[in-house]
């Protein structure tokens, strides 16, 4: 087996076998020092998914051993140096003496980054050795050489800073220069504010009565959740005690008060109105201490407005804001202000806030407060405020990772995509889709997760992307159904199934749909009766959607559509109440041509549904289609009705909705209508009409122009405006040689029939 097969073999995380097989292998070629690395890697590997001590010892022996013959091969293999080193230094502590021979020999390697992976080793070789001034010296050597290394990647550099703080640090804690340790923590701190220490380190700088510091820390803690509940009370309750015995320091006041904000019911009991007295009283004893922190103002107002009494919040809030605004009060002023005068400010603070995380949270906030009112008005006089959060956010989220610009408060990849799906929905909710889209691939790159996905599939969609969004989804349903809710995977095959039959992805439609009726039958009616009533609802609803959706998967079958037909009609008889199967019934009625049938299904979703309640769009469908169908069995003064009803349908909608292709096949059906009921000169004003669209936007001239033409050429005809008749005849002749009825009656003309009493006068 040659090596490229072995390395396979690694790379597919087959060691064991892959160990096997290299060591038959090297009997063969004792001196293929890629073959020993091989074995080394995978000798390394497996030792770290071992758990038998004994094994894993062994293991790591056998690794070692690999390395070292690469070594006596090549002395130049930097990587097996590397990985001897990485095992002395950390693993088999008693070989120290030969990791920092490695170490030296790597340090002059000239590759800056073999060089920083080799300080650390020898770092750690001398903390052991208690060599505290020679550790120091690689810590700093390390720091100089990030410098260069990642000067153009400030996230990567600060990460590379805080791991050399960070030991400088616990170097100097563990000799006993706790104050020296504690000024390395800080500058760890500054480079990286989300970091794995922070609890113990916030426990450190309180003991040393470092409040500035500590408070700092308390902020991120709280906006990370990445702390037990048990750790985070007894932090906060030990800070509460500090506070009572006479520590005076606002930051650490404004910070706890946020914490308990996080443990409402901790700190105020489960009598929310013996609570919230309590919270003001809280806040007001914090306004007394320290009156120009605008926060405390915020607090005391907070505990008004979670209680809706907004009169009273709102000075509170007043007064917080003219001291300093904060992200988190101007959402919640901005909202109370709405709430005792009746409408919302014209304007509010855009004030310069260096934690984007805070921004977020207040769109998160306000969007929350919002979705809590009935006004669509409202909520869309809203949008304004969201967008502005956001963005802020988003900005300063950007600029760190993409710019090399700002601070590491902007540094945690999962919060700047998190910001980046709440701010595309906003731009989607503004109907700024582009925008909407290029942020959820910002946000999908940072930290993927199916929200964003999703998200950018509702964008793609509404931009007519519709194959970009099929595949948004697709991705969804392959890689993250272990955490997709269930009322979203059936909801997303309902919206797959939708944009595939619109590109005419028919097959593909089917099969999903197929799938996904057949699942919903095996497991899903069983799961979701573990659900709540909205989201059980909300399956039931796609899965209807998805039944009635059948209507428009057409397939190779000769007998197509009234299979669709009959798919149709069976789920009728389960639900004879789903308006929406009438409403896609009436498309498939009349292609079939059951016309009857058509308005019967179209009457049926009238009186099931109605509609004033649908887009206005669906309102002209229902009433041009039934026109249609009436027209088609000679219905003519029934046709009219439904067509004019129509027009005005569409005279109270947007320029969408009248837009000069709705109106023309409204016009023509018009004038075909007005033929048959004999009323000549109405037929003729609607097919001038008809006509003037065509010549208003330079359309070319098709089968709808001749036939147009057509239905007034025969309104002349009846007229006895003989010479209009053949003038319109001729014309569509000439454009449309092909449009037979215009071909068959010009070879009447020619023939006698209509034209014939001229020859007989002569």
């Amino acid at each position: 087996m040659q090596l490229d097969e072995l390395e396979r073999l690694y790379n597919e995380q087959a060691y064991t076998e892959a160990i096997t097989k290299l060591e038959i292998y090297l009997q063969d070629y004792p001196q293929e020092a890629r073959g020993w690395h091989l074995l080394g890697l995978s000798q390394l590997e497996n030792a770290r998914a071992t758990d038998n001590p004994d094994l894993v010892s062994a293991m790591y022996e056998a690794a070692y051993d690999a390395f070292t013959q690469v070594l006596t091969i090549d002395a130049s293999h930097a990587q097996a140096r590397l990985h001897r080193a990485y095992l002395g230094a950390n693993i088999m502590t008693e070989k120290g003496d030969e990791a920092i021979s490695d170490c030296d020999v790597l340090i002059t390697n000239g590759d800056e980054d073999i060089t920083t992976k080799a300080l650390l080793y020898r770092f750690q070789v001398w903390v052991l050795k208690e060599e505290t001034e020679k550790a120091l010296a690689d810590m700093h050597r390390s720091l100089q050489i990030y410098e260069s290394l990642y000067a153009e990647d400030l996230p990567q550099l600060n990460v590379a800073r805080f791991q050399c703080y960070t030991r400088i640090g616990d170097v100097y804690y563990h000799t006993e220069n706790r104050p020296a340790a504690l000024e390395y923590y800080k500058q760890a701190f500054d480079c990286t504010v989300y970091n794995n220490r922070l609890m113990s380190t916030i426990w450190f700088a309180l003991e040393m009565a470092d409040y500035d510091f500590a408070a700092n820390m308390l902020q991120i803690l709280i906006s990370t959740g990445e702390n037990s509940r048990e750790e985070m009370l007894r932090l906060l309750k030990h800070i509460q005690q500090l506070l009572a015995e006479g520590v005076r320091h606002a930051m650490l006041a404004r910070e706890y008060c946020k914490g308990t904000t996080e443990f409402w019911h901790e700190f105020y009991g489960e009598d929310d109105d013996e609570g919230t007295l309590e919270q003001i009283l809280v806040g007001k004893n914090f306004v007394s201490q320290y009156p120009d922190e605008a926060y405390f103002y915020h607090y005391t107002a907070t505990a008004f407005f979670n209680i809706g009494s907004y009169q009273e919040a709102f000075p509170w809030y007043e007064k917080s804001m003219a001291i300093k605004p904060y992200p988190f009060s101007i959402v919640r002023w901005y909202y109370t202000a709405y709430k005792v005068t009746g409408h919302f400010p014209t304007a509010w603070p855009d004030i310069d806030h260096p934690v984007p995380y805070d921004w977020y949270a207040a769109g998160v906030i306000f969007t929350e407060i919002i979705q809590l009112e009935n006004d669509s008005q409202l909520k869309q006089a809203a949008t304004p405020l969201k967008r502005f959060l956001y963005k802020k956010a988003f900005d300063l989220y950007h600029a760190y990772w993409y710019e090399n610009k700002g601070n590491s408060y902007a540094g945690h990849p999962h919060h700047f995509a998190m910001c980046c799906n709440n701010y595309g929905i906003a731009l989607y909710e503004a109907g700024i889709f582009v925008e909407a889209a290029h942020i959820h691939t910002i946000g999908y790159n940072m930290s993927p997760f199916w929200e964003q996905l999703e998200s950018r599939a509702d964008a793609y969609h509404n931009m007519g992307k519709l194959a970009e969004a099929i595949a948004d989804r697709r991705n969804i349903l392959e890689n993250y159904t272990d955490v997709l809710p269930l009322m979203y995977y059936v909801s997303i095959h309902e919206r797959m199934i939708d944009d595939l039959c619109t590109l005419e992805r028919h097959a593909e439609a089917l099969d999903l749909y197929e799938k996904i009726l057949n699942e919903y039958n095996e497991w899903i009616v069983r799961d979701m009766e573990e659900l709540e009533v909205y989201d059980r609802d909300t399956i039931i609803y796609n899965i209807d959607r998805i039944k009635t959706g059948r209507a428009f998967i057409r397939s190779n079958s000769d007998n197509d559509l009234p299979e669709r037909i009959l798919a149709l009609e069976s789920h009728l008889t389960d639900k004879p109440d789903d308006s929406d199967a009438y409403f896609n019934l009436m498309y498939l009625y009349f292609d079939n041509g059951q016309y009857e049938h058509c308005i019967g299904a179209i009457n049926n979703r009238i009186s099931i549904g109605g509609i004033r309640q649908l887009p206005v769009i669906s309102q002209m469908k229902i009433y041009y289609f039934r026109g249609k169908a009436a027209l088609k069995l000679k219905r003519y003064k029934a046709a009219i009705a439904d067509m004019q009803q129509t027009l005005e349908i569409m005279a109270s909608g947007d320029a969408a909705d009248n837009s000069p292709n709705y109106r023309f096949g409204v016009y023509a059906f018009m004038a075909e209508a007005y033929l048959g009921e004999q009323e000549y000169d109405q037929c003729l004003a609607y097919g001038i009409q008809c006509v003037n669209i065509y010549a208003g936007n330079n359309w070319a001239w098709d089968a709808e122009a001749s036939a147009i033409r057509y239905t007034m050429a025969l309104a002349f005809e009846a007229k006895e405006d003989f010479s209009s008749c053949k003038k319109l005849i001729d014309l569509i002749v000439v454009n449309d040689p092909g449009y037979q009825p215009a071909v068959e009656k010009k070879r009447q003309l020619k023939g006698g029939g209509l034209f014939s009493f001229f020859r007989k006068k002569k």
